[in-house]
């Protein structure tokens, strides 16, 4: 969350506070979710057809090979659960979300920042094909990443306030230049990257006086994840602001105010002065929130440090800490104020004004105060050692970690049709038995937070009723491999009867679980045949295609250097017959040859469609909301096998699925009466690349026709009710309180 305003004080005064650095020959401490989000908003890739996840597989491997050619080594880390105190924030950020989800287009996807479902998943892909070490937290990495980055001596990278507060080196990643460049050290050809760091030195060096211990102080007061800057109200009301002829809104004018109090005070000194602006009933709750938040920012310990083989140091440095006299004669003296009638009002005012911007918990209901939060975060921060080391070597998904910490799974905002239902809807067996066998099959309900067809949300109670009936009475860290992997093979056996698994080992092993989801996809949703075989398409270029001709994305300069050679090989193209008998499995015999009259066809599918650019208004929201429904099918399906231990390998989802390309070519086959006799003749000339399609077509016919799946017929894209909702809509908007600008 960060201190609001930080980063913009900081800014502003970047000269006093920011240093140019050159990185290299170090190690760099990255916050993962942090540094995923920059990069995609970087990329300006199309967010409204749901996420190039090729593209940015490639951007991200890019970035880390600039760090490598600078003799950087990356540690990454991302924050596991939300923490209690963070649900509020997690609520309000869903609907801001889900309203700027909701005006996605091809001419919003500019302004709009709206995250694909897969982009993390995307993200930790490159990781791991580019040989990072990463780790998901049990919590929020913030604590871990300060104390990593002090054990190892090396900076930060991130672009969270936070890290001003925190004792570390620090690179916000807006002053970050990631294009490795030459220079000369010593005589030595040497590649860096130009950056600007941040030390607490510099801080406390421009504010002559200013104590270090007081950075976390100033962190609490302005209001952090443990309480917000509300709580002390009275203090900011006797808080003598600057006078200044810059233009700065009142919340950089009451950090400078912060700043230049704190020089000239200590942090007991402090503390008391602000604990007397309260009632004596109030103290010993708000001085526990300081303690509280304040020993976040002085953690030393880093559990992370054992995944990445790195030795813990056993230093007995000891931890700050108030002395008890201080603590006990601060909360028996009498408030510096009278407690007459109006502070009684204003303190009422106060706790009613928490309570009315509150979002519900967890159970429904409002919180007391803010600053309860943190007192009932003791109940949940503890996770069994199974389920933490789960997280820790990536048995755990990513997406099922606030599924048993919270019993809460909260729906992720899409490109979709906001007149229809969630598209998360159709999965909500697989979530519910994913729960069931975190929770040992005993909890009656979980908690799906879920978008309403306005932009709002509510609340599902996932009963009983739609569970799965347990495989093996036993608790799931008993379970052996072989019985975990069962769990998921037992799974589709009740939910998908007809289906012969034998048909589905004959696949390609990167298709595997693409396929299981395609089919639960047509099994659960009203899906058009043309988006099925847009889908096999786009996987056979993404991941047989591509792997012959390279990466090209652009079809200008594809057909520049390879047109002539296209026309002659085209001539020269010969029939060919497909056997279902003899399927064409292996994407390794499709021919180079082949796969360059494939590109010449296809390239221009990643590219956004000139009848779109032309008339905006054709974007077809209900084709997005299909597909949108398939990538949460895609991602339950891979989640809950790496639940149960994998037995199939996970999707690579940078080599299956692009948004764009699904989407253009979904339109061009949409009133095709047969899709597969079209591409035939769409890639004619292609014969192994067809040969590999048609095989993957087969294999779908025989377990659709096995499990007794329908298409759709395609009927047009949705025109009702946009023209009359314009204006409850923007008057909607208003009242949101521009919560659409709030994306992260």
């Amino acid at each position: 969350m960060g201190v609001r305003g930080l980063t913009t004080y900081i800014n502003h005064k970047e000269h006093a506070f920011l240093q140019n650095f050159l990185l290299h020959d170090c190690c760099l401490i990255i916050d993962g979710h942090s540094l995923c989000a920059q990069l995609y908003r970087l990329l300006n890739c199309f967010s409204a057809f749901g996420g190039d996840y090729d593209k940015f597989f490639n951007y991200v491997r890019n970035f880390f090979k600039n760090l490598r050619k600078c003799n950087i080594t990356p540690y990454v880390l991302f924050d596991g659960s939300y923490e209690h105190r963070k649900l509020r924030t997690a609520y309000s950020r869903l609907r801001s979300k889900i309203y700027g989800a909701s005006k996605l287009d091809p001419v919003t996807q500019g302004s709009l920042q709206i995250f694909p479902l897969l982009i993390r998943d995307v993200f930790i892909e490159a990781l791991v094909d580019m040989n990072v070490l990463y780790t998901v937290c049990e919590f929020e990495a913030d604590d871990e990443i300060a104390a990593m980055a002090r054990h190892l001596n090396c900076p930060v990278l991130s672009y969270d306030s936070d890290f001003f507060i925190y004792n570390v080196l620090y690179i916000p990643f807006n002053t970050l230049d990631f294009k490795a460049k030459p220079i000369d050290i010593d005589g030595n050809k040497t590649f860096v990257l130009e950056c600007k760091i941040y030390k607490v030195e510099y801080m406390v060096k421009n504010f002559g006086g200013l104590k270090e211990e007081l950075l976390p102080l100033l962190a609490t007061l302005l209001g952090n994840d443990f309480v917000q800057k509300k709580v002390f109200k009275k203090f900011f009301s006797q808080l003598k602001l600057p006078k200044t002829k810059k233009k700065s809104n009142d919340q950089q004018k009451c950090i400078h105010g912060l700043f230049q109090w704190l020089q000239n005070e200590t942090l007991e000194t402090a503390i008391a002065k602000i604990l007397g602006r309260l009632k004596k009933s109030q103290k010993q709750r708000v001085l526990y929130v300081i303690k509280k938040s304040i020993d976040g920012y002085h953690s030393k310990h880093c559990r992370s440090l054992k995944f990445f083989n790195i030795t813990e140091d056993n230093s007995t440095e000891e931890d700050w800490q108030l002395s008890k006299d201080f603590e006990e004669n601060i909360l028996a003296e009498e408030n510096d104020i009278e407690n007459g009638d109006d502070e009684k009002s204003s303190e009422n005012e106060e706790v009613s004004s928490d309570n009315e911007e509150e979002e519900p918990g967890e159970d429904g209901e409002n919180g007391e105060e803010d600053i309860t939060d943190v007192e009932e975060d003791q109940l949940v921060l503890g996770v069994p050692e199974w389920f933490a080391d789960g997280i820790r070597h990536n048995y755990i998904p990513k997406a099922y970690i606030n599924l048993y910490t919270h019993h809460l799974y909260f729906c992720s905002p899409q490109a979709e049709d906001y007149y229809e239902e969630d598209s998360f809807l159709c999965c909500l067996p697989i979530l519910r038995y994913a729960f069931d066998i975190l929770t040992d099959f005993s909890e009656e309900k979980c908690v799906y937070v879920s978008r309403e067809k306005n932009t709002s949300y509510k609340r599902l109670f996932l009963e009983k009723d739609i569970g799965t009936a347990r495989p093996f009475d036993i608790p799931y860290y008993d379970l052996t491999e072989d019985q975990l992997k069962s769990c998921f093979y037992h799974f589709i056996k009740e939910h998908m009867k007809d289906l012969e698994l034998s048909l589905i080992k004959c696949l390609p092993s990167n298709f595997k679980l693409f396929f299981i989801a395609i089919l639960w996809w047509v099994a659960k949703c009203n899906v058009p045949l043309g988006n099925i075989h847009s889908l096999i398409i786009g996987f056979v270029m993404l991941d047989a295609v591509d792997e012959k001709t390279g990466t090209f994305r652009g079809n200008f300069q594809f057909n520049n250097k390879y047109s002539k050679k296209v026309e002659e090989l085209k001539k020269n193209a010969t029939a060919y017959t497909f056997d279902e008998n003899d399927l064409f499995m292996n994407k390794n015999k499709v021919q180079y040859e082949d796969s360059l009259i494939a590109a010449h066809v296809l390239l221009k599918h990643f590219e956004l469609d000139d009848k779109i650019k032309k008339k905006p208004k054709s974007y077809d929201t209900k084709k997005m909301h299909s597909f949108a429904q398939f990538q949460c099918c895609l991602m339950q399906i891979n989640s809950l096998n790496t639940l149960c231990r994998s037995p199939f390998e996970s999707t690579k989802y940078s080599k299956t699925f692009n948004g764009t390309f699904v989407y253009n070519l979904a339109v061009k086959l949409e009133s095709q009466v047969d899709p597969k006799n079209f591409l035939d003749q769409y890639l004619r000339g292609a014969n192994s690349v067809l040969l590999f399609y048609k095989s993957l077509c087969s294999i779908y016919e025989k377990c659709a026709e096995q499990m007794g799946l329908t298409t759709a017929q395609w009927q047009g894209k949705k025109k009702r009710r946009r023209k009359k909702n314009t204006e409850d809509d923007e008057i909607n908007f208003i009242v949101k309180g521009f919560e659409s600008e709030v994306f992260i």
